[in-house]
């Protein structure tokens, strides 16, 4: 067995990701194991969503309340995992650690690996401070408005669960006690990149550059194929590669810094342009916030290594930590119930606006705490087939209870409305979509680290985690600033209409009811155009319709010749709350991509992404 800290002989961790979300490919585990030539795999099994379900599924079973899509992979592999040495850190404990650690103990007793230790990283289950909130003794306050208290969340709701994001010492603690299998909760999704690089480099808590650039490498990784060519702007130079793709490797080294690459026999592609799309996903800004290390995004540089699918990442200035770190409460919302129209032909909108006069006569007295009734797509001339020239239009109804959405109040008044509809009346008559089913509603909060008892759990033994011992305030009010020395557009030259993506690529996601969109061109002449073109009105205006008045942030990663844009409040509630199709906010970067704006001919002329 390696010593307490780790590998001394000063070459750099090879890390491999299998997971970025719940229902990931199911053989990953075993793919990277056979091929990938890693020390530790990671994978993120978790998300807000499924801790709430977890929640529900633990009230009704004790034993339950983990992802057990987890341990089939690892059932799969085990054998080969132990043979090989390979340590394997995973967030799949969800709101039952402990369960899954034992069910992995008797999977390893009756493989004959009984001397393999696992641990068990726990902490992160708040859940008894906040079950009812008139009980809420750490008066949590909202992630993003601080002048909110949980407290102040809708009277109606009560929270089932809540989960607080903790760091990575507590990974550390269980490699340096011998552990080859830690399970965790709700640990940060970088976490346990950050935990295996400190423990095989022998980082302190103090080496914040470090612990920043590891921190870059798990938010690299943690998506799994996002970082092998997925949800990539660029997408179609590679169109060939991207079937059956690869999941991501890092290498970080002792300060810090990393390469990105991927087992040689997978399918995907890893480049400059697709690692910067992943750096700028899901950000809140120009600080990483992080329970164990704050990074500086600003100072962030990727560049093409020389070699084929392997890029260098590095630069990151760490800083102490926040003392405070996210919790997600989560509280069932209610149930809600939904249908489609489809729409074709001459006059789509007076089709549309016939159906919205007769839904808000049909539910003018409903008792829904939310309804939509929203247009997808538009009025094709002269279409090519009917399925080309159909509009859709979605009908979605939330209610707190379900008897205010039963199907006498939603799908047989939906249903009897066919015979009095437009022309070409078409409608999914898959009936299981209107009857009601149950929704959650998340609350993203900040809790004090020091009131966080994490432990780390072997056999008898229990290690104490503690908290940082330095931390620094950041404001929850992000920075925002317009572009320092604007340019005058019309000095470059000769322009024309064109879609905005056809020079710039961009990537959106969401945190919580946030969505994030980071936009970069391919050359360093052409930054000072979009510097100047891409202002907060001019995302607004871009944005179109979808802009309700919410606040936008924007803020610049020169080192990525990167804009990067959140807006606040803009996904309905998000998650599974959110009335919206794109509920996690991954199109919008397509969509503002596809938004024609004045590009430079010269632009245009180096090649179309």
């Amino acid at each position: 067995m390696e010593g307490t800290n780790g590998n001394h002989r000063g070459r750099s961790i090879r890390i491999g990701n299998v997971s970025g979300a719940t229902g990931d490919a199911p053989h990953a585990l075993a793919r990277m194991v056979r091929e990938g030539n890693v020390d530790v795999i990671t994978g993120d099994w978790l998300s807000e969503m499924n801790i709430a379900w977890n929640a529900i599924t633990k009230a009704d079973n004790p034993e339950l309340g983990y992802e057990n899509g987890f341990y089939d992979q690892l059932s799969e592999c085990i054998d080969a995992i132990v043979a090989q040495g390979i340590k394997v850190v995973k967030n799949a404990g969800a709101l039952n650690a402990p369960a899954l650690t034992a069910k992995i103990e008797d999977l390893c007793w009756r493989r004959g690996h009984d001397d393999v230790v696992v641990a068990t990283v726990v902490g992160d289950d708040v859940s008894s401070l906040v079950t009812s909130k008139g009980k809420d003794v750490l008066e949590l306050r909202h992630l993003d408005h601080e002048e909110q208290l949980l407290d102040d969340w809708d009277p109606d709701l009560e929270p089932s669960c809540a989960a607080v994001y903790i760091g990575s010492w507590g990974i550390v603690e269980a490699l340096k006690q011998g552990a080859q299998i830690v399970v965790c909760g709700r640990v940060t999704d970088a976490s346990p990149v950050i935990g295996s690089a400190a423990w095989w480099h022998g980082w302190t808590e103090n080496n914040y550059n470090a612990l920043a650039g590891a921190l870059i490498a798990g938010h690299l990784i943690e998506c799994g194929p996002y970082a092998c060519g997925a949800n990539f702007s660029g997408f179609k130079e590679f169109l060939p590669q991207l079937v059956d793709l690869a999941f991501p490797v890092a290498e970080i080294s002792a300060d810090g810094s990393c390469y990105i690459t991927k087992p040689d026999k997978m399918n995907g592609v890893v480049n400059k342009f697709n690692i910067t799309a992943q750096l700028l996903y899901e950000l809140h800004g120009e600080m990483y916030l992080n329970p164990d290390v704050v990074a500086d995004i600003r100072t962030v540089r990727i560049e093409e290594s020389g070699h084929v699918n392997r890029v260098r990442v590095y630069g990151a200035e760490g800083h102490p930590p926040p003392p405070t770190t996210k919790v997600m409460v989560a509280a069932p919302g209610g149930y809600q119930a939904e249908t489609t129209y489809y729409i074709n032909g001459l006059d789509v909108d007076a089709k549309v606006q016939m159906m919205k006069n007769q839904l808000k006569h049909l539910f003018g007295n409903s008792n829904f705490c939310q309804f939509s009734a929203e247009v997808y797509g538009k009025q094709v001339e002269d279409p090519s087939s009917q399925q080309e020239g159909t509009v859709m239009l979605r009908v979605f109804a939330q209610a707190r209870r379900k008897e205010d959405i039963s199907a006498d109040r939603f799908r047989i008044p939906i249903y009897s409305l066919r015979m009095q509809s437009y022309p070409g009346y078409r409608m999914n008559l898959d009936f299981r979509t209107m009857d009601p089913k149950p929704f959650m509603e998340i609350y993203p909060c900040l809790m004090q680290q020091n009131a966080i008892q994490q432990q780390v759990l072997i056999g008898d033994q229990v290690f104490e985690i503690q908290p940082p011992r330095t931390t620094a305030n950041y404001p929850v009010v992000r920075s925002s600033y317009e572009t320092a020395s604007p340019i005058d557009i019309t000095t470059l030259g000769q322009t024309v209409r064109a879609p905005l993506g056809s020079v710039v690529h961009a990537r959106s996601g969401d945190k919580a009811d946030n969505s994030n969109c980071g936009f970069f061109v391919r050359n360093q002449d052409e930054y000072a155009w979009l510097q100047s073109l891409m202002t907060v009105d001019k995302f607004k205006q871009l944005l179109g319709g979808d802009y309700a008045g919410q606040r936008v942030e924007r803020v610049e990663f020169p080192c990525l010749n990167a804009i990067h844009f959140r807006i606040l409040d803009f996904l309905g509630g998000g998650i599974a709350s959110s009335s919206r199709v794109d509920g996690l906010g991954k199109g919008v970067a397509e969509y503002l991509r596809s938004k024609h704006v004045d590009i430079p001919t010269s632009f245009l002329e180096r090649g179309r992404i």
